[in-house]
C-alpha cells in the first residue's frame, strides 16, 4: 500500500525459522515420511544383494555347466580308447560321470559305463576305492528305473543284481567286511528310495494277475523280488547302526502298508508269506515296536494289519521256544507281537464288516438286537468292500489254531496272567468284539477264552485291582468305584478309559459262558471231559443258548463271590448312565453321553466303544439277574438300589411328565441331549428324566418293584388323560357301550369287542350284562359290572376246554399248539385275547391266570426265551435233554435219535423234523448241542409262534410293550394276578372307609370285624370279590385301591348285605346279633348271584 509519509519501499518480512517452516507439516506426516525413506533405503540394499547373489548364482551354474561340460567332453574322448582291464582308468571314468551326469543327456553313457564295469566287476570289487562312487552309480540306475525311459532294463538290473551280492565279493574281501559293505550300499540306497522305485517298476511290468500266487508271473518279477529280498534279509546278520530300523520301515511303508498295488497284493505278499521262514519277521517286530516310526514313517492301517498276519512263520510260537524257553503267555518276544498286534486290530473296529450269510441260528439274536436299535437311523457303510473283505480275511487268519495268538491262549494257566499279557489280550478281543455283532460266535478266540475260567477270573481281578494314585498323595482311587460313581469330567484324569476294554471282554465272555451252563452247574465242579469247546462251536449254532461243560469248575467264580460280582456291575452300569447324563451339562463328555442308547456316529471316536461297554455290562447284568432269580446268590431284596430315580410319586411325575402333550411319553430310549430340545412333544428332557427312562429301559430291576408299577400306573394314568378316559364318567368323550349275554361272554365279546368294531380299546368301556331269561341284568355299570365282566371273560378266554390254552405239568396256562385243528381263524382269537388281557392291565385290574414262566417271558421280552426256559414247559424233556449233554460221548449214537421229533396235536402224533433232512442226520457227540437247542427252540418258539405273535400285538395295542419290559416275568405274573399272598386284614381295616351312621366304633362294624377275623382265607377272597370283583388284594396294599374300601349302613333290615362294586361299597344292614351277621354275610358272598341284588 502507498504510504503517504514519503516512505514508499515496502519492508522485507524477515523469518528466521527457515524455509521448512513455512510449510505446514504435522507430526505424524512427518513420522510417515521417514518411514518411507527408510522403507526405500532398505530396499535398494535388499536388490542390491539380491543382484549380488543372482549373479552369483548364475555365474556358479555357468561354470559348472562349462566344467560339466569340458568333463563330458573328456569323457567322450577318452571312452573309446579305454582299456577293459585298466580298472584305474575305468574308475576315474565313473567319477566323471558323477560329476556331470544328466538325466536327459547322458542315460547311454551312464549305461556303456556300466556294461564295462559289469565285465569287470571281479577287479572292481579288489579295488576298494571304488565303492563308494558305485554306490552313487546305483542310485543313478535308481533314477533311470524310475523316469521309464526307453533304456533297456537289463544292465540297472544287473547292476544291482552284481554289486549289492554278497556272493559277488567273497573272494576280494572277508565275510565281515563284505557285509558291512554290502549294508552300507543298501541303506544309502534305501534312504534314497531303492524300495519305492521297485514298487513302481514292479507296477509298470507286471501283467493282470487273478489271484494270489506265490509264483512270479514273468521273469522279470522273479528277479525284482530277489531285489526286494536281499536287504530284507540282511538284517539278521548285519550290525550296522540303523539298519534294520531305516530298512524296515521303508520295506514296511512301500510293501506292507497303505492300499496295495495289485502286483503286491497278489504276488509279493503271497510270495514273502510262502518263503516266510526266511524273512525276518523279528526284525519286522522290533520295527514295529518304535514308537517314532509306528504311525509315522509306517501307517496303522488295515493293509499293514493283513501284511503282519500274513507274514508271521509257519510254527511261529515254536521259532520263539527255541529263542526264550520261558512259557508263552509270558515270553517277552509274545507280549511283543501281542502288543503289534492289539495296535493292528484296532483296524477292524467300527467298519460294520459284513458277511455273506448269516447263520438261521443267529436270527433270533440278530433280530433281538435290530428291535433294540430299531430307532437309530442306518448310517452307510464308510469301508470299501475291498478292505472289508481284506478285514475278514485278517480276522480269519488271527482265529487259526496253529497261529502264535491262538497257540498262545491254549496254553494259558493261573500263573501266566501278567498285567501285560492280559492287557494286550483284552484289547485284541475287545477289538474283534467291536468289528461284528455276531463276533462273540464267530471268532474262534473269543470263544475258546470265554471258556477258560482262569481267564476271566484273572481279567476280572485285574480290573478290581487297577487304581489311579494321586499326585497329592493320599490312597489309590479304584477305578471300578471312579466309574461307579460317574466321576464326570474326572474320569480322563483318573484314567478310567483303561477300563474299557477289559471290562467289555470280561462282561462279554463271561456272558457267553454262564448262558451255556444249567444251574446246577453254576455251583458244583464237573469232569474234565465233559466239555468240548469244539463240540459246541464247530456247529456255527449259537451257544449263547446252550448249557455245556468246562474242565474242572466251569465258570470263574465261587458261588459266593457271585453276590460281590453283580453288586459291582449294577454300580458300574449305574455309573455309565451318569457319565452318560451329568448334572453338568456344558461338561459332558459326548463320548460317555452318546454311549447309553445312541446311534453309532463317529467310526474315528471311542463311541462306540462305550456304547459297545454299556451294552455288554447291561447284558450280563440282566442275565446274572435272571440266574439269581433262581439260585438266590444275592441276599434277598439286595437287587434294588436306592436313589437311582426318584422314590414314590415323584419318579411317577419324573418319567409321566406333568406337562400337557400332544401325545403321550413313551418308555424310550432317550435321544441326545442336542436333539432332546427340537422334539416337539413339549419340553426337553431334564438329566433326572434322562437317567431315569434309560435306568427303566436297560436295568429296571434295580429299582423297587413297588417304585416301577407305581410308573406303571403313572403312565397308565397319563394314557387314559389324553383318551379323554375320565371325562367318559360324566358322559363326555368317546366310549364304548355293549351288552353281552352272561350264558355267552366269550363269543359276545369276540363278535362286538373285535378291531373292526371297537378298534380303540383305550377307551372307556361299559357293559350290560343280560341274564339267563334273556332281561337286562338291574345293575347299571359304574365301573364294577365292567371289572367283573372283564374277570369272568378272561377265565372263560384262558379256559382248557375252549381249546386257545393248554396247561402244563404244574398247571400254568400257554397257547396251544395245536389250535389250528379247533379254529381256522386262531390268530385273531388270541389277538382278542390279548387285547382283553391288555386292557384289564390298562384297568388295574387283578386276574386270577398263572400262566407259564416262558410265555410271560415273551410278552416282556424283545428275545424268544432259551433252553433255560423249557423246564417251566415240559420238566421231563428238560431233565433228558440234560442227560443228553452229559452222556459219554462214545455211547451218544447208540442212543438211535436222529433230528426229529414226534408232536401229539389231539391224540394225533406227527413226526416233525428240527432240520431239512433231519430224518436222515443222526445224533452224535459232535451235534448233539445243536440237537437240544433246536428241540428246545421247537417246544418254545416254533410251535406256537404265530399264536404268541397274534397275543403279544393284541396286548401291545392296549399297552405299550416298552412299559411292560420294565417287569421281569414273576414280576408280570404279579401285575396281572397279584401276590399269592393271605389277605392282610389289619391292612384293610386301616384304610377302610364308613357312611351311612357308621364308624369304627359302631357295633355292627365291630360285630363285622369279628366275624371276618374268623374266616378262612378262601372265605376272605370271597368277600374282597364280593366288594371289589376281585378275590386278590391290590398289588401295593389296600392303600392303593381306589375308590377306597368302604362300609355303608343299610338301615336296621333282615335283608342280606349287598355291594356295590363300581365304589368298592359294602352295604352291610345293622343286624340285631354277631350270629346274624355271620350267617348274612356268609351267605351273600356264596351265593354267586349276579347284579340282581344291587
Amino acid at each position: 500500500m502507498y504510504s503517504f509519509e514519503g516512505d514508499f519501499r515496502r519492508k522485507p518480512q524477515q523469518n528466521l525459522s527457515g524455509a521448512s517452516a513455512q510449510r505446514k507439516t504435522n507430526r505424524d506426516a512427518l513420522i510417515l515420511q521417514t518411514q518411507q525413506q527408510r522403507q526405500k533405503r532398505e530396499e535398494h540394499r535388499r536388490r542390491l544383494n539380491s543382484t549380488i547373489k543372482i549373479q552369483a548364482y548364475v555365474r556358479s551354474y555357468l561354470t559348472r555347466k562349462h566344467c560339466k561340460q569340458s568333463e563330458r567332453e573328456e569323457f567322450d574322448n577318452i571312452f573309446p580308447k579305454v582299456n577293459a582291464d585298466d580298472v584305474d582308468l575305468l574308475c576315474a571314468l565313473v567319477v566323471k560321470i558323477l560329476f556331470f551326469y544328466d538325466g536327459k543327456v547322458d542315460s547311454s553313457r551312464l549305461v556303456s559305463v556300466s556294461q564295462l564295469l559289469l565285465k569287470q566287476w571281479r577287479k572292481v570289487f579288489q579295488n576298494g576305492g571304488c565303492y563308494i562312487q558305485i554306490r552313487r552309480l546305483l542310485v543313478l540306475h535308481l533314477r533311470l528305473l524310475k523316469d521309464g525311459s526307453e533304456v533297456p532294463l537289463a544292465v540297472p538290473l544287473r547292476m544291482f543284481e552284481v554289486f549289492t551280492s554278497i556272493n559277488s565279493a567273497e573272494n576280494s574281501m572277508n565275510s565281515d567286511e563284505i557285509l558291512s559293505n554290502v549294508a552300507g550300499t543298501f541303506l544309502y540306497l534305501v534312504k534314497r528310495g531303492y524300495f519305492t522305485e521297485l514298487r513302481e517298476l514292479l507296477c509298470r511290468k507286471t501283467p493282470p494277475l487273478y489271484s494270489p500266487s506265490p509264483n512270479p508271473p514273468t521273469p522279470l518279477c522273479g528277479a525284482l523280488l530277489d531285489l526286494i529280498q536281499r536287504p530284507v534279509n540282511l538284517t539278521t546278520c548285519v550290525d550296522v547302526s540303523g539298519y534294520d530300523n531305516m530298512v524296515m520301515s521303508e520295506f514296511a511303508s512301500a510293501f506292507l502298508c497303505n492300499p496295495y498295488p495289485e502286483p503286491v497284493e497278489m504276488y509279493i505278499i503271497p510270495a514273502l508269506s510262502v518263503d516266510s521262514r526266511k524273512f525276518p519277521f523279528l526284525s519286522l517286530m522290533q520295527c514295529l515296536q518304535d514308537e517314532t516310526i509306528f504311525n509315522k514313517r509306517v501307517l496303522n492301517d488295515s493293509w499293514l494289519l493283513h501284511s503282519v498276519l500274513s507274514l508271521e512263520p509257519p510254527g511261529f510260537a515254536n521259532e520263539i521256544r527255541n529263542i526264550n524257553n520261558t512259557r508263552l503267555p509270558n515270553n517277552p518276544i509274545v507280549l511283543d507281537y501281542l502288543k503289534i498286534i492289539a495296535q493292528l486290530t484296532v483296524n477292524v473296529c467300527n467298519k460294520q464288516i459284513t458277511y455273506e450269510y448269516e447263520d438261521s441260528l443267529y436270527s433270533q439274536e440278530t433280530a433281538a438286537d435290530k428291535d433294540d436299535d430299531s430307532d437309530s437311523e442306518t448310517e452307510p457303510n464308510p469301508t470299501s468292500v475291498r478292505e472289508q473283505m481284506l478285514l475278514t480275511r485278517c480276522i480269519e487268519i488271527l482265529n487259526e489254531p496253529d497261529r502264535c495268538v491262538m497257540t498262545t491262549c491254549s496254553q494259558i494257566t493261573e500263573s501266566d496272567l501278567s498285567e501285560d499279557f492280559l492287557d494286550c489280550l483284552s484289547k485284541i478281543c475287545h477289538n474283534l468284539l467291536l468289528s461284528h455283532r455276531m463276533a462273540l460266535h464267530k471268532y474262534r478266540l473269543l470263544y475258546t477264552l470265554a471258556f477258560k475260567p482262569i481267564f476271566l477270573r484273572g481279567v476280572w481281578q485285574w480290573l478290581s485291582h487297577m487304581s489311579h494314585e494321586s499326585s497329592f498323595g493320599g490312597s489309590a482311587t479304584p477305578l471300578l468305584s471312579a466309574l461307579s460313581r460317574g466321576m464326570g469330567g474326572e474320569t480322563v484324569a483318573l484314567g478310567v478309559h483303561r477300563l474299557l476294554a477289559p471290562l467289555a471282554v470280561f462282561c462279554a465272555l463271561f456272558s457267553l459262558l454262564i448262558g451255556t451252563l444249567h444251574d446246577t452247574e453254576f455251583c458244583r465242579d464237573v469232569d474234565d471231559d465233559d466239555m468240548s469247546c469244539d463240540s459246541i462251536f464247530n456247529n456255527d449254532i449259537n451257544v449263547s443258548h446252550l448249557p455245556t461243560g468246562g474242565g474242572g469248575r466251569v465258570h470263574a467264580f465261587e458261588f459266593s463271590e457271585l453276590g460281590g460280582l453283580c453288586r459291582t456291575l449294577r454300580q458300574v452300569c449305574l455309573g455309565l448312565v451318569e457319565l452318560a447324563y451329568p448334572e453338568s451339562r456344558p461338561a459332558v463328555n459326548t463320548q460317555y453321553r452318546d454311549a447309553v442308547g445312541a446311534p453309532i456316529e463317529l467310526a474315528g471316536s471311542q463311541t462306540p466303544a462305550w456304547s459297545h461297554l454299556f451294552k455288554v455290562c447291561t447284558h450280563l447284568l440282566r442275565a446274572l439277574y435272571v440266574r439269581d432269580s433262581r439260585l438266590c446268590f444275592m441276599p434277598s431284596g439286595s437287587w434294588p438300589v436306592r436313589g437311582c430315580v426318584p422314590e414314590g410319586a415323584a419318579a411317577v411325575l419324573v418319567v409321566a411328565g406333568t406337562h400337557v402333550r400332544p401325545n403321550p411319553r413313551q418308555l424310550r430310549r432317550p435321544q441326545h441331549l442336542h436333539h432332546a430340545r427340537d422334539q416337539d412333544e413339549g419340553p426337553p428332557l431334564t438329566i433326572k428324566e434322562l437317567r431315569t427312562v434309560t435306568i427303566l429301559r436297560e436295568i429296571p430291576f434295580v429299582v423297587p418293584f413297588a417304585t416301577r408299577v407305581l410308573i406303571f400306573q403313572g403312565l397308565l394314568v397319563r394314557e387314559k388323560h389324553d383318551h379323554w378316559y375320565e371325562m367318559s364318567n360324566f358322559n363326555e368323550g368317546p366310549s364304548i357301550n355293549i351288552s353281552v349275554r352272561r350264558t355267552h361272554l366269550y363269543e359276545d365279546a369276540f363278535d362286538k369287542l373285535s378291531p373292526d368294531n371297537e378298534p380303540d380299546m383305550k377307551l372307556k368301556l361299559r357293559v350290560q350284562l343280560i341274564n339267563q331269561a334273556g332281561a337286562e341284568e338291574a345293575g347299571v355299570d359304574g365301573g364294577g359290572l365292567f371289572r367283573e365282566f372283564l374277570s369272568e371273560l378272561l377265565k372263560s378266554a384262558f379256559d382248557p376246554n375252549r381249546g386257545l390254552f393248554r396247561l402244563t405239568k404244574d398247571n400254568m396256562l400257554y397257547p396251544n399248539p395245536g389250535v389250528h385243528l379247533l379254529y381256522d381263524d386262531f390268530p385273531m382269537h388270541y389277538y382278542f385275547v390279548g387285547r382283553m388281557l391288555g386292557k384289564a392291565l390298562y384297568e388295574n385290574l387283578l386276574v386270577e391266570l398263572p400262566l407259564a414262566e416262558f410265555f410271560l417271558g415273551k410278552l416282556c421280552s424283545s428275545r424268544e426265551p432259551d433252553v433255560h426256559a423249557l423246564a417251566s414247559l415240559d420238566p421231563a424233556l428238560y431233565r433228558g435233554l440234560l442227560m443228553l449233554k452229559s452222556h459219554r460221548r462214545q455211547d451218544v449214537p447208540d442212543l438211535g435219535l436222529d433230528f426229529t421229533i414226534v408232536s401229539d396235536e389231539l391224540g394225533e402224533q406227527r413226526i416233525e423234523e428240527l432240520k431239512p433232512g433231519g430224518s436222515n442226520i443222526p445224533v452224535t457227540s459232535e451235534n448233539r448241542i445243536e440237537y437240544i437247542h433246536l428241540v428246545a427252540d421247537y417246544k418254545l418258539n416254533r410251535q406256537i409262534r404265530s399264536q404268541c405273535n397274534a397275543f403279544k400285538r393284541g396286548l401291545t395295542s392296549v399297552v405299550n410293550a416298552e412299559w411292560l419290559r420294565m417287569f421281569s416275568c414273576r414280576e408280570l405274573q404279579l401285575l396281572i394276578s397279584g401276590a399269592e399272598v393271605p389277605i392282610d386284614l389289619d391292612d384293610l381295616r386301616k384304610h377302610t372307609q364308613y357312611a351311612g351312621g357308621f364308624s369304627a366304633t359302631h357295633p355292627t362294624v365291630q360285630w363285622f370285624w369279628k366275624v371276618v377275623e374268623n374266616f378262612e382265607d378262601a372265605q376272605r377272597r370271597q368277600l374282597l370279590k364280593f366288594v371289589t370283583s376281585c378275590s386278590r388284594p391290590p398289588l401295593l396294599g389296600f392303600k392303593d385301591l381306589q375308590p377306597p374300601f368302604c362300609i355303608q349302613s343299610a338301615g336296621a333290615s333282615d335283608r342280606l348285605p349287598s355291594s356295590s362294586t363300581c365304589m368298592n361299597l359294602l352295604k352291610l344292614p345293622e343286624f340285631h346279633s354277631e350270629q346274624q351277621l355271620h350267617e348274612k354275610l356268609l351267605y351273600a358272598i356264596q351265593a354267586g348271584a349276579g347284579f340282581e341284588l344291587s
